[in-house]
């Protein structure tokens, strides 16, 4: 990322957050297959 964004003084990359983009989606994507689960189909 720091090679597309000309910045100044660069420190360290913070990669505390890195789980974020992983684990978003996988608990983004188990909460929709549980409600598609418990909510009755609209015919």
């Amino acid at each position: 990322m720091y090679a597309l964004l000309p910045m100044g003084r660069r420190e360290g990359a913070d990669r505390s957050y890195s789980w974020i983009p992983i684990a978003g989606p996988l608990l983004g994507g188990a909460v929709a297959g549980l409600l598609f689960h418990v909510t009755p189909a609209v015919t």
